[in-house]
């Protein structure tokens, strides 16, 4: 005998679930939807025009969708308990409602395709509920560093305690201890280059952790260390271009003056500066001799127009 394929598995386990009794007085899903469906909707078919007169039986079937979201319905099959994949099941229905006008039940009852959402639904809440927790894995070298504070914390229990941090608490504390040690929030001109200050973080994470980890801009621990020099990136729509932070000059301990090695037209930046920088012993290309004919004329017209 052929085994069945998923499209007839779906449809045995759809007509299997909607004959099933909902409640002590053998309602089974169906009956209790079909009241449901019944009922009058506003023009959006998205509210009840009149939720305080449902019928018992909608009534029923309404509380049995908020159950399958928090509890575990023993007797309702999921998918995957017949063979059937997520992305199969949800092939299955796709198929079922192209090719029917409505479900055909055993007992010549027919009920709409908008059962097939609640279906969905259903399906996807008791997956969740029914999949246990992964347990996490842990690496030989966590391991030894666990079993290593215990033993720190049985030999000097007043300086060792024996719990973890989580990842966002422990690289807070990484974090400021590398900037309080290399950085200074005292200082004068411009600030530091925000991307560079976030490069050197994860260079310094890389050289001492591995990269198993890497800092972004968003990362929790990334938004404390900025708290804490001064800009809120939680407030903050855009980016810092630069920050108010400098190298700490450990010889005398004071700070290391920022310099500005961009060639664009902000700030300081004239166009006789941005050729020093661009030209560096080279001819001018066509695009910078226009450049520089163009910023002539207009000084020329302006000149022209304070005469006039």
């Amino acid at each position: 005998m052929p085994k069945d394929g998923m499209h007839e598995k779906f449809k045995k386990v759809l007509i299997q679930n909607l004959m099933h009794a909902i409640d002590d007085e053998e309602t089974p899903l169906y009956v209790a939807y079909k009241e449901f469906s019944e009922c009058k909707w506003n023009k959006n078919n998205n509210l009840i025009l009149k939720p305080d007169k449902l019928s018992p039986k909608a009534k029923l079937f309404l509380n049995f969708v908020d159950e399958c979201e928090s509890k575990i319905v023993p007797w309702y099959i999921v998918n995957r308990q017949c063979g059937l994949s997520d992305s199969n099941f949800q092939r299955c229905i796709n198929t079922y409602r192209s090719r029917f006008l409505f479900v055909q039940l055993p007992n010549n009852q027919r009920i709409n395709l908008g059962i097939l959402d609640y279906f969905t639904k259903i399906n996807k809440c008791q997956l969740n509920l029914r999949i246990p927790d992964a347990t996490p894995c842990i690496s030989g070298q966590t391991a030894r560093l666990m079993r290593q504070i215990y033993i720190l914390n049985k030999k000097y229990p007043e300086l060792v305690k024996y719990n973890l941090d989580s990842d966002t608490d422990q690289f807070k504390q990484i974090l400021e201890n590398w900037f309080q040690e290399n950085y200074t929030i005292d200082g004068e001109g411009i600030g530091y280059p925000r991307r560079r200050l976030l490069e050197e973080c994860n260079d310094m994470i890389n050289a001492n952790f591995g990269c198993a980890k890497m800092m972004y801009c968003h990362d929790p621990a990334w938004r404390h260390l900025l708290k804490l020099i001064g800009c809120d990136d939680t407030q903050q729509k855009g980016s810092y271009l630069r920050l108010p932070v400098w190298l700490k000059d450990k010889t005398n301990g004071g700070f290391i003056k920022n310099t500005r090695n961009s060639c664009g037209p902000g700030g300081e930046f004239t166009i006789q500066k941005r050729k020093h920088h661009r030209l560096n012993n080279r001819q001018m290309t066509d695009r910078e001799k226009d450049a520089v004919r163009k910023s002539v004329e207009n000084e020329r017209k302006k000149k022209r127009y304070k005469k006039i």
